[in-house]
């Protein structure tokens, strides 16, 4: 009997230990989208979900070749946003060269004199208008509500 008190109580903190440490669930909804560039399809563009309230958190995606996305937000256990209002903002970074064309295949490294591997910088350029870029500038806005949601962004010069 006296074995069973100290056993129980042991159980009890560690029990309280592993539950506390365990990550709080992120409420999120589904968001998809299509991102348009003069109608087309924009592909590789990074798309930003910034909280209009310091109680939200971020949420980014990729989009694919059809310009589709599916949004993510860190911490969370599934795909989504937390419901809200958020500026968007869209980038799509390419590298270039020092006259300023877009690098398709790019070296990782070059030799040198040396004998030394070198790994070779490049600029980055924005394909897209620069006022996507920034949250002062940017007029996408979007409310992610309590249920699926699909937004169309079509970007303009």
């Amino acid at each position: 009997m006296k074995m069973t008190r100290p056993i129980s109580l042991i159980i009890l903190v560690f029990l309280g230990f592993f539950t506390g440490c365990s990550p709080t669930k992120v409420p999120v909804f589904s968001v998809t989208g299509t991102v348009t560039y003069q109608g087309e399809p924009v592909e590789n563009a990074l798309v930003s979900f910034v909280p209009e309230s310091s109680e939200l958190r971020g949420a980014s995606a990729m989009t694919e070749s059809n310009g589709q996305f599916i949004v993510v937000t860190q911490g969370a256990k599934e795909n989504g946003a937390m419901s809200g209002n958020y500026k968007i903002l869209v980038i799509k970074l390419v590298e270039i060269d020092d006259a300023g064309n877009e690098i398709i295949r790019k070296p990782v490294v070059e030799y040198n004199p040396n004998n030394e591997q070198v790994e070779i910088q490049y600029k980055q350029k924005n394909l897209l208008p620069e006022k996507y870029a920034k949250r002062e500038t940017t007029d996408l806005t979007v409310t992610v509500g309590k249920q699926k949601n699909h937004f169309k962004l079509e970007l303009i010069d």
